[in-house]
């Protein structure tokens, strides 16, 4: 079986208070898809059982135990699961798929026999461990004492109808089906797991203002600018970030505006959010001929004299990218920090107004955006 891309703490955070939340649920359809399909071994099955409230057949993904020749469910969620109360109020009537359907009945297994089938699912589920408070190696009487809080039941199958089979054919759609399934889960894991940088904005801190605020700054080590793009993947969403800290230029301050600035961003520094190289935005913004994008301020923009919380600065300016360049106006979050400036912002960026290839997408799973957004966090210091 696949490996579970979750620690045990993840686990029981998704099934907080006995329920599954969106991100067990989804995993619960990936898995049910997968298990019914018959391409993992036997034990890992599709419980198909009707809702007790709206009749409508519903799909749980489980693992069997094995114990002194039968085949057992255990619930790893105690008697408060949505299975178990579907079964219970089904009379034990359900169907278990693995590779085909076979009709079932689940018979309950009373309390003074459950501690050995508990302790032999907790050593062939791992997804379970983190649910039963009980280590799947401990004595028989760790078992006894917590048995009566997880129902077991006995699966009897019904006799399968005799039939010819083509079970190499069978095996190969199941396994062909998996492996599109696998496919498709592992991109919506990477989508759903990668790290994704949070925007760009002031330090959470900064020092008391020192010094005249009029003069000449330059970018200081530690400030980044990027780009941050949306990619769907299966119809789930999350942002591909570019990040590069190769920033240059020059802005000066005269009787309290900002007369002049200028900002070079190296674009071929631009790393993702695992901090590698990002040949998609190589591509993209074509950096092999066009290395750097700039930014000027082509209208003064006066300032507050303190600056001490983050004032908001609209600035007109100009973007140039790609080797075109157009106007741009952008809302600034500025602020004092000592004898320098922390300056933060973000603006629109329509790859067709810069004449950009379109990121490639993710063909038949996914897509990139045909839009972005530019982002930078600038920490100025006096020029010496």
């Amino acid at each position: 079986m696949a490996r579970w891309p979750y620690n045990h703490e993840d686990l029981r955070a998704m099934y907080a208070g006995g329920r599954g939340n969106t991100t067990a649920r989804r995993w619960a359809r990936f898995w049910a898809a997968v298990h019914g399909t018959g391409a993992f071994p036997r034990r890992w099955v599709t419980l198909e059982v009707p809702g007790r409230r709206s009749g409508r057949t519903t799909r749980f993904p489980l693992g069997l135990a094995d114990w002194q020749g039968g085949w057992y469910l255990v619930s790893m969620l105690g008697d408060d699961c949505n299975w178990v109360r579907n079964v219970r109020a089904a009379d034990g009537r359900a169907t278990l798929r693995h590779g085909r359907a076979r009709p079932a009945h689940l018979v309950e297994v009373p309390v003074d026999e459950r501690a050995a089938i508990i302790r032999r699912y907790l050593q062939k589920v791992p997804g379970a461990r983190p649910h039963i408070p009980v280590h799947r190696t401990a004595p028989l009487a760790e078992f006894e004492a917590v048995a009566a809080r997880y129902p077991v039941f006995r699966v009897d199958y019904a006799p399968a109808p005799a039939r010819r089979r083509r079970r190499w054919l069978r095996l190969s759609l199941a396994a062909i089906v998996a492996l599109v399934v696998l496919l498709a889960g592992a991109v919506v894991a990477a989508v759903k797991l990668q790290p994704v940088p949070s925007p760009l904005a002031l330090p959470a801190t900064a020092a008391a203002p020192a010094g005249t605020l009029d003069g000449a700054y330059q970018p200081a080590p530690g400030s980044l600018a990027g780009f941050r793009i949306q990619q769907t993947v299966l119809g789930l969403t999350s942002d591909v970030v570019g990040r590069t800290a190769d920033i240059g230029g020059a802005a000066t301050i005269t009787a309290g505006r900002v007369t002049d600035a200028t900002l070079r961003i190296g674009l071929l520094a631009l790393t993702s959010g695992n901090g590698k190289r990002a040949p998609q935005f190589d591509i993209s913004l074509d950096t092999a001929h066009y290395p750097d994008a700039t930014v000027t301020l082509t209208q003064p923009a006066p300032l507050d004299a303190s600056l001490s919380s983050g004032a908001a600065l609209p600035v007109t300016g100009s973007l140039t990218l790609h080797g075109i360049t157009r106007p741009v106006t952008v809302t600034l979050s500025v602020r004092r920090d000592g004898a320098g400036l922390d300056v933060a912002g973000s603006m629109p960026v329509a790859f067709a107004d810069f004449d950009l290839a379109s990121p490639q997408g993710y063909g038949a799973f996914g897509s990139l955006a045909d839009h972005g957004t530019a982002e930078f966090l600038l920490l100025l210091q006096p020029r010496a």
